[in-house]
């Protein structure tokens, strides 16, 4: 179904797109350009901050806050966060704003609205971060209800014969260490230095606590509630937490109590009122009736109104004129006087289940505002209020709409449009200034980024779009789902071209060739799936149409990865790479006549213990040389695959910042070398860009925290000045300004040569391993020419291709035999493109470098071992038999033979015999000390330093690693690996 925007223009070419407005400021590579989405479940999350001055409204947006003018667009974005924004308030003077979000390295800001400038930090206000949160009329002091367990675990229950008496509690922040698993509430003084709760105390029910406000009137009274349990407290500075909680029974008012919402303070009495999901209020008032069970101090349930039968009363507040107002599930809002006497509603706002209500600031009095209008004092007055919904909606509503006759005339005015569901799927336009997005509710919008207006929208019935991709000539827009269908749209329109489905299963990748002539799509039960458009039979006489062409499943495992060659290739080829570590081509001329997707070639082993993790047509880097596949690993590795012979060109250091690279694009459609940028994705949290070419150098490269959790899909502009990414069920859709300058400049200032990798060596340039790594380069030399001579040698500071594996052996790397072949073929083939000659002898500076890139970035100990043994033991109990591990040994993987595995032993124990060296049942973690010599290691992931330095970051700065020395360390009675000796023996 295709349903155009409202208001929205007819389609006019690339003069309809006007182009954005941008802001000066500093300087930075990627920077938030636009949010699209908010955070449209927080209850109370929508603020107006609108005034006789301006039109401002606050609202979160995954992690980032939002000051957005809804009449002239402009957004002012607060960023800061790592986690998703949990709970907002604004001070009653709109000046002050605070956000807290929940999860680790949790914060909570106070913002100055007018220059969106963080005034107070607090980190780690709680463990697990804030759940809610609320500020005083006086704005000086804020409460927090902390966070529950993310894994609910065992929480104390009240105890059944408290009787609801008052009861106090230490306010020694130690007491939070032995109730971290409850809830505690908090209150803080932020305009004092002290990052310390003036007030804390821990909570100890199980009904999590959703709801806190402070008693307008009496800043010293709180009232808390989750479902069931409702809190007073009351509380001062320098002295424990006071609180009672009134017991309210179904027999008592002899009908059923839903669970509760929303708590308020009433004015001018000592009453407060609790909303239920039943449509109900339950009045809470002192009482002079001695029941036993209560105080005379103490509120207690006096009565229940059945106020919205069978709605959710979502929102209850006080307004200073407009009385109570409350909020439902029906999409309606009411007013009601202090006895809850109905005096206006609003029910044609229709814009879904009612999330928050938020009224102009104004210090006009009623009378004025009367007679302003030419109204009298009967005639209902409020200040112009914003409602949000559960459908991601913000309306703009008016008093004087309550008067109009027709329920059109009573809608409000739509001011914001997020996503009501999570977003999986995202692609720009290679010609226009439009991004495609997609949703799990069914929809499709077409998004023009420059007016920032919805473009096209099309909604599908009973099918979930899951990913997005725009053909290269602009004209077609393919959308999959997760239900295995797959539907070509033109991009003009969104009317339907072709519909395929040949899986049941989710579609988990899409490519189309250069020319827009092929589809090929992988799906999660591991098929790829070939569609072409041609004529029908290969006729000339019947018009061309898309059509299915073949099907093929090669791979064991998930596959990563998905390609066609670009139009610098002789022939269109197409590519996929999987889990299981296995790099496949399929003959696409030969499955257009047969219907069968045929693999061109044996299939090419990309890693052997890494899981790879994406891959991309790479034609950049090397005159001549340009039919290349570019894989990711999760072990932090891009590797560079030539198409002709399979062999691997380049392998490199990814960035390390928060988690293995699985998604990259190209920043620009032309450029090379160090013109063209990468941008980059992992599966959680980072964005960033890479120089080209890719050589492992720290300084060309950056990243940034760009959602708080999974980042879906990321896509470039056609003229590679924004990038945008979504980031599923954040429900949020980011757009970010490009700018590589300063990764350039990075890069020149990070040092030139081998300057930026011998600071990824432990020590240094002065540190004893890179004089060690000197030493060996040169014996090297020494040893190629041949060492039984006296004679005066010339040294050419170049060694071997051939040496490489023993030095790598020497400096604590022992790698496979794919690996050094790798390695061999990195250098062979270094400057074939340039000068059409193989390279056979390397410098020192070279070394160094394939080192770095080379090594592994996580460190091999005893629990990688029991990891391997578990696999060998197929997850079986008890030890490894003996003769099991000699049969893995010598006939599988990189086989070894006995006279190899004897050899090894020898060195390693000092005795050749295997069944002296080894018991009959082999231990893993006996095997890792005392036959490997392997001992434990802290953290020697490198990435992990890259990601601590980015979360620590507000703007995501980036993060530098240092890869440790390896963890295998010799016996007792081994050599070591930093001596001359053991040099000198690793080479023999």
């Amino acid at each position: 179904m295709e349903v155009p925007h409202v208001g929205a223009e007819p389609f006019l070419g690339d003069e309809k797109f006007l182009p954005s407005q941008q802001t000066n400021g500093e300087t930075q590579a990627l920077t938030l350009h636009w949010t699209l989405g908010l955070n449209k479940d927080v209850v109370g999350g929508v603020h107006n901050l609108s005034d006789a001055d301006s039109t401002d409204m606050f609202y979160a947006a995954a992690h980032t806050g939002v000051i957005f003018d809804y009449n002239t667009g402009v957004q002012r974005l607060l960023q800061g966060h790592v986690n998703p924004i949990t709970a907002t308030a604004v001070s009653k003077d709109k000046k002050w704003i605070v956000t807290a979000d929940t999860g680790p390295d949790s914060m909570m800001v106070v913002w100055e609205r007018e220059s969106g400038s963080p005034v107070k930090t607090f980190f780690n206000p709680h463990p697990y971060g804030v759940h809610a949160l609320d500020i005083a009329p006086m704005m000086k002091h804020l409460v927090t209800l902390s966070a529950p367990m993310p894994a609910q675990g065992d929480v104390s229950a009240p105890q059944a014969n408290s009787r609801d008496q008052t009861k106090s509690t230490d306010q020694a922040t130690g007491a939070a260490k032995e109730f971290e698993e409850s809830q505690s509430i908090s209150v803080w003084e932020w305009t004092e230095e002290t990052d310390q709760p003036v007030c804390t105390a821990n909570l100890g029910t199980q009904d999590v606590q959703t709801c806190v406000l402070f008693n307008a009137w009496e800043t010293h009274e709180i009232a808390t509630n989750g479902k069931r349990r409702l809190f007073f407290w009351t509380w001062d500075i320098g002295q424990p937490f006071q609180f009672y909680s009134p017991a309210l029974n179904s027999r008592d008012f002899k009908q059923r109590i839903g669970d509760y919402t929303q708590t308020i303070f009433l004015p001018e009495s000592t009453q407060a009122a609790t909303g239920t999901v039943d449509g109900d209020v339950v009045i809470w008032d002192l009482s002079l009736i001695v029941d036993g069970l209560s105080r005379p101090d103490e509120r207690r349930a006096v009565k229940i109104i059945k106020l919205c039968p069978d709605v959710s009363l979502n929102v209850l507040q006080v307004h200073d004129q407009a009385r109570v107002v409350v909020g439902g599930s029906d999409g309606n809002v009411r007013f009601y006087d202090y006895q809850f006497r109905v005096h206006a509603w609003f029910e044609d706002i229709g814009a879904g289940s009612v999330k928050s209500i938020s009224f102009n600031k104004t210090e006009e009095n009623d009378e004025t505002r009367a007679s302003a209008s030419g109204g009298t004092q009967d005639e209902f007055q409020c200040p112009h209020f914003l409602v949000s919904t559960g459908a991601a909606l913000v309306v703009l509503v008016e008093a004087k709409l309550f008067y109009e006759l027709l329920a059109e005339d009573r809608k409000g005015r739509l001011v914001l449009q997020g996503l009501a569901s999570p977003v999986h799927g995202l692609c720009c336009h290679p010609q226009l200034p439009l991004v495609g997005v997609c949703g799990q509710s069914g929809f499709l919008h077409l998004w023009n980024y420059n007016t920032r207006s919805l473009h096209l929208v099309k909604v599908f019935d009973k099918l979930v779009p899951h990913i997005l991709q725009f053909s290269p000539d602009g004209q077609l827009l393919m959308i999959g789902f997760t239900s295995g269908h797959c539907r070509l749209l033109k991009s003009l329109d969104l009317s339907e071209v072709a519909a395929f489905r040949d899986s049941r299963d989710c579609v988990t990748h899409a490519v189309f060739s250069h020319d827009s002539c092929y589809l090929a799509l992988a799906h999660a039960d591991r098929c790829v799936c070939l569609y072409r458009y041609a004529h029908r039979l290969g006729d000339k006489a019947f018009p061309r149409e898309w059509m299915y062409a073949a099907k093929h499943k090669s791979h064991w495992r998930p596959i990563v990865g998905l390609c066609f060659s670009g139009p610098e290739s002789e022939r269109l080829r197409l590519f996929s790479v999987g889990e299981d570590r296995r790099l496949v081509e399929y003959a696409i001329k030969g499955s257009d006549m047969s219907n069968t997707q045929q693999v061109a070639t044996p299939d090419t082993i990309v890693e052997q213990e890494a899981r790879p993790t994406g891959c991309i047509w790479y034609p950049f880097g090397g005159k001549g040389d340009n039919q290349k596949v570019l894989t990711m690993s999760d072990e932090y590795k891009f590797k560079i695959w030539n198409t002709v012979n399979r062999s691997c060109r380049k392998t490199a250091l990814a960035p390390t910042y928060g988690g293995p690279v699985c998604k990259m694009v190209p920043v620009y459609q032309e450029g090379d070398g160090e013109e063209q940028f990468m941008l980059y994705a992992t599966h959680e949290k980072v964005l960033g860009l890479v120089q080209l070419p890719l050589d492992g150098n720290p300084n060309k490269c950056m990243g940034l925290i760009a959602h708080p959790g999974q980042i879906a899909s990321i896509s470039v502009d056609y003229q590679g000045q924004y990038a945008f990414t979504c980031g599923g069920h954040d429900l949020t859709v980011n757009q970010w300004l490009i700018d590589p300058q300063p990764v350039a400049s990075a890069s020149i200032m990070g040092g030139s040569g081998i300057e930026p990798f011998v600071k990824l060596i432990e020590g240094g340039e002065e540190g004893e391993f890179f004089s060690d790594m000197k030493d060996y380069f040169y014996y090297s030399q020494i040893r190629s020419q041949g060492e039984d001579t006296t004679k005066a040698r010339a040294l050419d500071g170049m060694i071997p291709v051939e040496e490489i594996p023993h030095l790598m052996c020497a400096l604590g790397y022992f790698p496979t035999q794919l690996e050094i072949k790798n390695m061999k073929n990195e250098v062979k083939y270094s400057q074939f493109g340039e000068i059409g000659e193989y390279v056979k002898r390397i410098g020192f500076d070279d070394l160094v470098r394939l080192y770095v890139n080379h090594r592994p970035v996580f460190a091999v100990g005893p629990e990688q071992i029991k990891q391997a043994f578990e696999a060998m033991k197929r997850h079986e109990p008890g030890a490894l038999p003996r003769d099991t591990l000699l049969t893995l040994l010598t006939s599988h993987g990189e086989k070894m033979t006995m006279t190899d595995l004897e050899g090894c032993l020898e060195l390693l124990v000092g005795d050749s015999c295997v069944e002296r060296a080894l018991e009959d049942e082999v231990d893993a973690g006996d095997f890792a000390n005392n036959v490997l010599g392997l001992t434990e290691v802290g953290d020697t992931l490198a990435a992990e330093e890259g990601a601590a330095t980015l979360g620590a970051s507000a703007e995501g700065g980036m993060g530098r690693s240092d890869w440790n020395t390896s963890s295998m360390a010799y016996s007792a009675g081994a050599p070591q690996s930093s001596s001359m000796v053991g040099f000198h023996n690793s080479l023999s």
